[in-house]
């Protein structure tokens, strides 16, 4: 607003308003620089605290010391010394973590590995018992059919009790194809070997009650004289079984069991030295 100077004249201010517009005003020179002076102080500030956030966190004395105007350096280092060791312990519980882990891994593998071949091995170890088991039993199976059968085929006498009397050989003007043996009548006659029995009856040609046996290997015997038969055609015999009981039937001078042998149901043949080389002793 216009104003009474000093020496009683009025005058207008430069900078005061003087038209429609305002006009254009400059900032000061204090101005200029409170703004940027400020911002600069901020800006440096905030710089020091990133870079202490970013570099480390420092000690109570490191942060006493700033605030009281100056860095001190030990305490710095002090800082940076407390920042590697746990840096480089939490790299060397990591790593140990790591190595921790592999080792674990590694025996676990190893237990796995070793179980496996354990089983491996226990499997192998019951198959080969199986297998010799199953080896011991169809040798002990070939042992009894191979016992079984030679029981089977083995050769007896046809009484237990008797009296050679006439032999195999020319009696009266002809042969004598047998072998006689005296005993009482009724005594059991037993086959010779395992085999059937392919005729039992009475004999038109002299020989009374007479059977005959075909055996596992062929030979056929001939009982004659029995008084009694206790086997028909086509049963089959066995060692030892009685088949007769001996008598004095047909053309006979005494009570006896006349015996021939005819090997492949061929002529008839010595009974005493044929029975000698298959294990039995008239």
């Amino acid at each position: 607003l216009p104003h009474r100077s000093a020496l009683g004249k009025f005058f207008v201010p430069q900078d005061s308003y003087a038209g429609r517009h305002r006009p254009s005003s400059t900032p000061s020179r204090a101005r200029k620089f409170v703004v940027p002076v400020v911002l600069l102080a901020s800006t440096a500030a905030g710089g020091l605290v990133i870079r202490s956030a970013g570099a480390s966190e420092l000690g109570a004395s490191a942060n006493a010391a700033q605030g009281a105007g100056g860095v001190d350096a030990s305490a710095l280092a002090a800082a940076r010394a407390d920042r590697d060791t746990a840096r480089a312990s939490r790299d060397s519980d990591r790593d140990a973590a790591l190595l921790a882990n592999a080792s674990a891994a590694v025996t676990a593998r190893a237990s796995l590995a070793a179980k496996s071949a354990a089983d491996k091995a226990e499997k192998a170890e019951k198959a080969a018992q199986a297998k010799a088991a199953q080896a011991k039993a169809a040798q002990a199976k070939q042992a009894a059919a191979a016992a079984a059968l030679a029981k089977a085929r083995r050769w007896v006498a046809p009484l237990s009790g008797y009296t050679l009397t006439s032999g195999y050989g020319m009696r009266w003007g002809k042969l004598h194809p047998a072998q006689d043996l005296a005993t009482a009548v009724g005594t059991p006659v037993h086959a010779l070997s395992s085999g059937t029995v392919v005729s039992a009856g009475w004999s038109n040609e002299g020989y009374g009650n007479l059977v005959k046996i075909r055996y596992w290997d062929g030979t056929v015997s001939w009982m004659a004289h029995n008084t009694r038969l206790d086997v028909a055609v086509g049963q089959s015999v066995a060692p030892g079984q009685v088949v007769a009981h001996s008598g004095n039937t047909g053309r006979s001078t005494g009570p006896h069991v006349h015996l021939e042998i005819h090997p492949g149901d061929g002529d008839a043949v010595p009974p005493m030295s044929w029975l000698a080389k298959h294990g039995v002793t008239l």
